[in-house]
């Protein structure tokens, strides 16, 4: 090769090499920490379905929409109104078989497919003896102000499923492993065997930190979170907001809301708890984020693990949803079809105002967004290759919004709107009520993992005793957890 044809080549390479630095420095993500918070039991309509008034982009409600009092014979109906309560009357069905009678207007059999009609919630509501009114029952930018308003001014995920047609428990287990290992029902006491994905960030050198309010529950509940290379890294919401103003904040945080009744009103919005004060949380997080040398770095995503046995409109996506493992449901099911929508929102000064995303950036055409597309848009922005699950690996990702923006915006309010205060006679009557299912779940957790007698927990009566008793517990549980090592979870296996 002539001097001349070598110069030349040489050229070349520096060029192309020249245009791939440029053109990778172009695509990396400008975000450098995610913030999630998932809240409890709320869909999409339910939330944020009034908000297609101001903008017909957004696949909302018309006001029209209804459901009959029986899907198998002429009955009255029930409208969509915005008449959303606070704190709910009962708390609607959302069990597998009330989803999918929901979904379906009849309880299909769990490896069939059928007509989503959309058309069961009233009809459910009164098998159990509840209200016909509440599924059906709206918020608006006036009853729910803050989301309504991150909706407007920053994204909104009009087509974001959760994991599968059930539960709390499954659904967050996607959240944090992208699968429920075969779960279509609320923990049972067993220690989750799969992967979290904090385990998964740590293993692939990415920094992170889960918070909780008074209960970490959930977190918890996987085996390799009671490691101490894992379990020293969970901490309570005050070390969150001490983190964001003193600059020690991790690449991925994970935030778990309130459901105790003792010192404070539940913040985590379950149907028995005020909605109101979820919007206080969501206004105080935004807030010292966005006064926070993090901000123009940073990505908040709002999300809920499941739509509550609220009223959606859309049809759930159930062809070609990969099962996340290949590990079916007690009842034969395959997870073969999603969940009900549910709000999510995802807050950063790199999106633009008004975006309404719709359809998924995804590996396949029938990629769709659920909750196990945070972390595989979290692997993108932090250059993880591979994927927890296959649900995972197929989902939407969104790491697109934030690549739209030369710069970051300098218009995002510093403060959000005033939240009215709840009810605090409504906290009175919910700390002197039952225990709903979650803190049966905790009261019993606690027994069995502090080492209590069988006894543990029968003279637990009210929110407010159960409340204490977890309170107290969860602090004892985490402070001597490094101590335990992996003794009682090999007893739990």
């Amino acid at each position: 090769m002539s001097v001349r044809r070598e110069a030349r080549w040489g050229l070349f390479l520096r060029v192309v090499l020249l245009c791939l630095l440029l053109d990778s420095s172009k695509s990396a993500s400008p975000i450098k920490y995610i913030v999630v918070i998932m809240m409890e039991n709320r869909s999409f309509d339910h939330m944020l379905g009034y908000l297609y008034a101001d903008d017909p982009r957004i696949d909302g409600l018309k006001g029209n929409e209804s459901n009959p009092y029986s899907t198998t014979k002429n009955s009255k109906i029930q409208l969509v109104n915005q008449d959303g309560y606070d704190t709910g009357p009962d708390d609607p069905g959302h069990s597998w078989d009330d989803t999918t009678e929901e979904i379906f207007g009849y309880h299909l059999p769990p490896t069939q497919k059928g007509v989503q009609k959309m058309n069961g919630f009233v009809q459910n509501a009164l098998s159990h003896g509840h209200t016909p009114y509440n599924p059906l029952s709206m918020f608006t930018k006036k009853t729910a102000p803050i989301i309504n308003t991150l909706a407007k001014d920053f994204a909104v995920f009009d087509r974001w499923f959760c994991s599968l047609p059930g539960p709390t428990d499954p659904n967050r287990s996607f959240l944090m492993s992208g699968t429920s290992n075969g779960a279509i029902d609320n923990f049972n006491g067993t220690l989750w065997g799969q992967q979290s994905y904090f385990d998964f960030l740590r293993k692939h050198g990415v920094t992170w930190k889960a918070y909780y309010q008074d209960d970490p529950w959930a977190i918890m509940y996987f085996q390799d979170m009671h490691l101490p290379e894992n379990n020293q890294y969970v901490n309570t919401m005050d070390q969150f907001f001490e983190d964001v103003q003193k600059g020690s904040l991790h690449q991925f945080s994970l935030l778990q809301p309130r459901m105790t009744t003792h010192k404070a009103p539940p913040t985590w919005q379950h149907p028995d708890a005020s909605v109101t004060e979820g919007e206080s949380l969501y206004k105080s997080i935004y807030e010292n984020l966005r006064t926070s040398a993090y901000w123009n770095e940073m990505a908040f995503i709002l999300t809920y693990d499941e739509h509550g046995g609220f009223y959606d409109h859309v049809p759930p996506p159930q062809t070609d949803v990969p099962s996340p493992d290949g590990v079916p449901a007690r009842n034969g099911f395959r997870f073969d079809r999603q969940g009900i929508r549910v709000p999510t929102v995802v807050v950063s000064p790199w999106v633009p105002a008004g975006t309404v995303v719709h359809e998924p950036q995804g590996p396949l055409p029938s990629s769709q967004y659920d909750t196990t597309s945070i972390m595989a848009t979290a692997n993108k922005i932090f250059g993880i290759t591979d994927h927890l699950s296959a649900r995972a690996a197929w989902s939407g990702t969104f790491e697109g919004i934030f690549t739209t923006l030369d710069k970051p915006r300098d218009d995002c309010p510093v403060t959000l709107p005033d939240v009215a205060a709840s009810d605090p006679t409504a906290w009175a009557k919910l700390q002197a009520s039952p225990l709903n299912e979650h803190l049966e779940i905790q009261v019993a957790f606690y027994c069995k993992f502090n080492g209590h007698g069988d006894e543990c927990g029968k003279d637990i009566k009210t929110q407010y005793d159960a409340s204490v008793f977890i309170e107290k517990e969860a602090e004892y549980f985490m402070s001597h957890l490094p101590k335990m090592g992996m003794s009682h979870v090999l007893e739990d296996q």
